[in-house]
């Protein structure tokens, strides 16, 4: 039992899955730091006060919190899809090289094929 659970944890899934978890962690905080001390304080600098949730209720349902956890999510995903296009755009030309290499060795393949092909009809 021991063993498998040493393999369980080595898998190279398992690892994986673990970075992404402290990565996105650590990310998660960028974000957060991102919203509350760049991003929210300029909305506030045009729109004035940016705090729903205090403001806004009615007989003691505060849908006021609903608005802000909405505005924060918009922003947060906004701040995200923004990293992930930079991210892309620096990244691209190694995927570009990639996919040439994959294109070479389908074409190596093709030829590799081809001549096993003429090879055995000529035994």
């Amino acid at each position: 039992m021991l063993q498998e659970f040493k393999e369980f944890i080595l898998r190279g899934n398992v690892l994986d899955l673990a970075v992404a978890v402290v990565i996105g962690a650590a990310f998660g905080r960028i974000v957060d730091s991102l919203v509350e001390n760049i991003i929210m304080p300029s909305i506030a600098l045009l729109f004035g006060d940016t705090d729903f949730a205090s403001d806004w209720s009615y007989m003691g349902i505060t849908y006021g919190v609903f608005i802000q956890a909405v505005i924060d999510f918009l922003i947060i995903a906004a701040a995200i899809f923004v990293f992930i296009k930079v991210v892309n755009k620096l990244t691209r030309e190694r995927f570009v090289a990639e996919e040439e290499e994959d294109e070479q060795l389908v074409l190596l393949r093709e030829i590799r094929d081809a001549l096993v092909g003429e090879n055995e009809k000529k035994v």
